[in-house]
C-alpha cells in the first residue's frame, strides 16, 4: 500500500529510531576506546584489534560457529564492495 510522502510508518520510524541509538553507542564505545588507547600510549589499532577479536570470540560463544561466520562474511562483503 503507497503512503503519502508525509506518512512515516511506524516500525519504520521505531527502526530508523533504534539504528540511531545502535550508531550512537557504537560510536560512544569507539571514543572510550581510542581514548584510552591514547591516554595510555598505546597503538589505537592494537586496541581496536584486540577488542574485534573479543567481539568475535563472545559472540562465537553465545550465537555459535555459524552464526559467527554468516557475521563474519557479512563483514567480508562490507569490505570488498
Amino acid at each position: 500500500m503507497a503512503h503519502p510522502n508525509n506518512v512515516v510508518r511506524l516500525s519504520d520510524f521505531r527502526a530508523a529510531n533504534q539504528q540511531e541509538l545502535i550508531d550512537d553507542i557504537s560510536a560512544e564505545a569507539f571514543m572510550m576506546l581510542r581514548d584510552a588507547a591514547m591516554t595510555s600510549n598505546i597503538s589505537v589499532k592494537d586496541v581496536l584489534l584486540e577488542h574485534l577479536g573479543d567481539i568475535v570470540r563472545v559472540f562465537n560463544s553465545v550465537e555459535g560457529a555459524d552464526e559467527t561466520r554468516a557475521i563474519l562474511e557479512q563483514i567480508e562483503h562490507q569490505i570488498l564492495g
